[in-house]
């Protein structure tokens, strides 16, 4: 299509990070921090849509202003010199009409992803029984293919060869987290930053709850981690300190997800860039404007939130 290898990764993982961090009905973040700061689950809805909608925006500009460089100068690619941009755009020679099989297997997938959000909303579901829901959908998917079970099997591993570089760069990112846990380092920091929270004034208090959440993501990357380590603390903290609770679950929501498409300890870049073949560095040098975009936004809106919505 004439873009290069930041463009396809960009629409998969920003697409991904934007849409986590402004989210309006997460179950692992927004639902475990509201449980926790005993809210009502996925309350004040009508903002947070707002937010996601121009968290959205900002973002898909910024991937398509950057692609629309690409596509008409490709020196300008990031991955110019790896060559992982091309000047010419594939034509399709022939238009290819969806079959019943293709079709079937698509209702197939939607019906999964159906299954998915009820069984997270309605039974708890979380990654091992979301791993099981997709190896059935998998196994489904081949047979309505006309595979036979050993065709379905070997697929299955072609398809995992790809992702085992991801895989090891996530187990060593997990490493990290766990020599920082054993050593309590974790409660150090956050005993530290709480304590100087604690002393600012009511209208700093939601930002630096904000900047303490984006402190803590990057040791701590599991969104519901994250939520059940610190929103015990922030809770009661922004009671003393005269922020609704609404702000402190927004504070922890924006200070938990900007983080995740260039922190060095994300599993989710890290595994993304690796398949890609994208550098650590390429990745940075692209991804830092829109960082600063984020967390911009990000402060504005739990100032809008704790000045004029959530008083």
């Amino acid at each position: 299509m004439g873009f290069d290898s930041i463009v396809g990764t960009a629409m998969v993982l920003v697409g991904v990070s934007a849409g986590f961090t402004a989210a309006f009905s997460n179950p692992f973040t927004i639902g475990v921090a509201q449980g926790i700061a005993e809210l009502p689950i996925f309350s004040g809805m009508t903002l947070r849509i707002i937010y996601w909608l121009l968290f959205m925006a900002v973002s898909i500009a910024f991937v398509m202003r950057y692609a629309h460089k690409v596509k008409k100068d490709p020196t300008k690619s990031i991955m110019y010199e790896e060559g992982q941009v091309t000047s010419t755009v594939t034509k399709v020679k022939k238009q290819e009409k969806l079959t019943k099989i293709q079709a079937i297997t698509l209702g197939v997938l939607l019906l999964t992803l159906v299954v998915l959000a009820y069984g997270v909303l309605e039974y708890g579901w979380y990654i091992i029984e979301i791993a099981a829901l997709f190896l059935i959908f998998g196994i489904i998917v081949g047979l309505i293919n006309n595979m036979k079970i050993n065709e379905i099997a070997e697929n299955f591993v072609k398809g995992c060869k790809e992702l085992v570089v991801g895989a090891l760069v996530v187990g060593f990112a997990y490493g990290v987290l766990v020599l920082l846990q054993d050593s309590n380092t974790i409660d150090t920091i956050l005993n530290g930053i709480t304590k100087a929270i604690s002393g600012m004034p009511s209208e700093l208090a939601a930002l630096g709850m904000y900047v303490m959440q984006g402190l803590m993501n990057f040791i701590v990357t599991s969104g519901s981690g994250q939520a059940a380590l610190t929103m015990p603390i922030m809770t009661p903290l922004a009671d003393l300190l005269d922020v609704n609770r609404q702000t402190a679950v927004l504070a922890f929501q924006m200070g938990d997800g900007i983080s995740n498409i260039f922190a060095p300890t994300s599993g989710l870049l890290l595994a993304g860039i690796a398949m890609a073949g994208i550098s650590y560095g390429k990745w940075f040098k692209w991804i830092w404007p829109l960082i600063l975009i984020h967390y911009v936004l990000g402060a504005i809106f739990v100032t809008i939130a704790h000045m004029f919505v959530w008083v």
